[in-house]
């Protein structure tokens, strides 16, 4: 079943898995699920597959598998074989649709709708977690351990209802509200549709703490500054981003949100609003180009991506198009999402919250594990969304769990920052250089994006960031070419190549 993969050289391997379209008609018609796997690096020590799902709806398991897995601990890498996969609907499954040509981030996707056809009407979340199952029994596991982020926490509840015999651990981090099925029944339609969001909270501990320190280039009044931008922003020059565009408001207001998903971009946001504040939005330009895209931009990863959450939601929530047109034209869903309730699974189930969560706030984390009964909930006191690899303190919890079924006590919390006691001292660590060995690395990538050689681009990179000017190294890391930047990388590469 396993082959090498077009994108990943070995030890990366790719499958792919056929399962029915609709499981009442197993005889019908039949979808492709795409896999991907690195392989236990102790093969001797192996213990299964750890399966993840990176939320959305619509995000990809393989790119997350991709992209995650040589940062995954070590006792997880050494035996577990880490499998991603493309749920229905999305990337390299039988996926969603949409003309050449056609905008399938525009409001209306009829086109995209036309040329799907009836798989559309077949994406809820009971299908994925079916697919979920095959997709444990093709990597030869008798039970399923999973890590699920975000949406991914409903398709891990899902599964543990309808499969609660066959769940060795389930990791549920960002957990939606357990209850959003319920509006099926009752068509109680809020404005967010698994989970009620609260970015204003986290953008609120994002000023205060820039504010608790000399490190944030926004500080120390950043409410203001912010406010200053917005309203000045779209008289600003974007030169020295490549292809920037002149921004407005709410452009700001975009990148202010994107950045809120992860604190390890605010001190990137704290210097973007800054220069804007000085009088040019290139890096603003350039964050929230980095923000969407990466850098450098890659547009394609994940082609259609705003079409397919479109259309799981609107399979997961019937009805939802008589309050809202955002599911006009979509079919009648043949089976929504169920309210997640208690499973008599094999094993307990662990959910992850994040206090300031800005997409799922904390607060489910216990309602999930609550509904699902024989689970147990942990916190990290942190902002962003999902804590497991953003917080060292859960993600050991975590790895204890996969890997020794070590299940935590129920609420149990994790600090924000380890080892810090004020506010103060958590600014510091936030907005400051806490992994100057991460931040060279991350640099000598940019650098060898644009096409250095590697020892080049380390070299430029630790003469870069030992600078300590964290704005240069800002600039570095998103695309912009400030005559500065430049200047300073001309010399420091001419320095490496001659030897010095």
């Amino acid at each position: 079943m396993w082959k090498g993969c077009e994108l990943e050289q070995a030890p990366w391997q790719c499958a792919t898995v056929t399962v029915p379209m609709d499981y009442t008609k197993p005889g019908g018609e039949q979808l492709s699920i795409a896999l991907n796997r690195l392989p236990a690096g102790v093969a001797s020590e192996r213990i299964g597959s750890l399966v993840l799902n990176p939320g959305g709806p619509g995000g990809s398991g393989i790119t997350i598998a991709y992209n995650e897995a040589a940062s995954m601990p070590t006792a997880i890498r050494d035996r577990f074989d880490i499998v991603g996969f493309d749920p229905r609907g999305v990337g390299r499954s039988t996926a969603v649709k949409c003309p050449d040509g056609s905008d399938s981030s525009a409001d209306s996707f009829q086109a995209c709708i036309k040329a799907t056809g009836d798989l559309l009407k077949n994406l809820g979340t009971p299908n994925v977690a079916r697919d979920l199952d095959v997709v444990r029994r093709a990597v030869g596991d008798d039970k399923l351990t999973y890590l699920g982020y975000s949406y991914g926490t409903a398709l891990g509840g899902v599964y543990a209802d309808m499969f609660p015999d066959r769940v060795r651990a389930l990791v549920l981090d960002g957990a939606v509200d357990p209850k959003a099925g319920a509006v099926n029944s009752t068509h109680d339609y809020g404005d967010d549709f698994y989970a009620h969001q609260d970015f204003e909270r986290t953008i609120n501990v994002f000023l205060q703490l820039c504010d608790a320190t000399g490190k944030c280039a926004a500080g120390p009044d950043s409410r203001t500054l912010l406010d200053r931008v917005e309203s000045s922003v779209r008289d600003l020059p974007t030169t020295f981003f490549k292809g920037g565009k002149a921004l407005s408001r709410t452009d700001v207001d975009d990148v202010v949100v994107a950045a809120m998903y992860s604190a390890t971009y605010w001190s990137v946001l704290a210097v973007a609003l800054s220069d804007a504040d000085n009088g040019d939005a290139s890096t603003l330009a350039g964050l929230s180009s980095y923000l969407q895209f990466g850098y450098p931009a890659d547009m394609e990863s994940e082609p259609n991506f705003d079409f397919a959450n479109a259309a799981i939601r609107c399979a997961d929530f019937a009805g939802r198009g008589s309050a809202s047109s955002a599911c006009d034209g979509f079919p009648a869903t043949a089976e929504p999402l169920p309210e997640i309730t208690a499973a008599n699974s094999a094993s307990p189930v662990l959910v992850v919250g994040t206090k300031d969560d800005p997409a799922t706030p904390g607060r489910y984390a216990v309602q999930m594990a609550e509904a699902l009964g024989n689970a147990v909930s942990i916190q990290w006191e942190g902002a962003g969304h999902t804590a497991f690899l953003a917080s060292s303190c859960i993600t050991d919890i975590v790895t204890a769990y996969i890997v020794d079924l070590k299940v935590p006590s129920n609420g149990q919390s994790c600090p924000f920052v380890v080892g810090t006691k004020t506010i103060t001292e958590r600014a510091d660590k936030i907005f400051g250089r806490s992994d100057p060995n991460s931040l060279v690395a991350s640099v000598e990538s940019a650098l060898e994006a644009q096409g250095d050689a590697p020892a080049i681009a380390l070299c430029v990179a630790k003469q870069l960031v030992g600078r300590q000017d964290d704005r240069l190294v800002v600039h570095e890391l998103i695309g912009v070419e400030t005559p500065d930047l430049v200047g300073l990388r001309t010399m420091l590469t001419r320095s490496c190549e001659i030897g010095g």
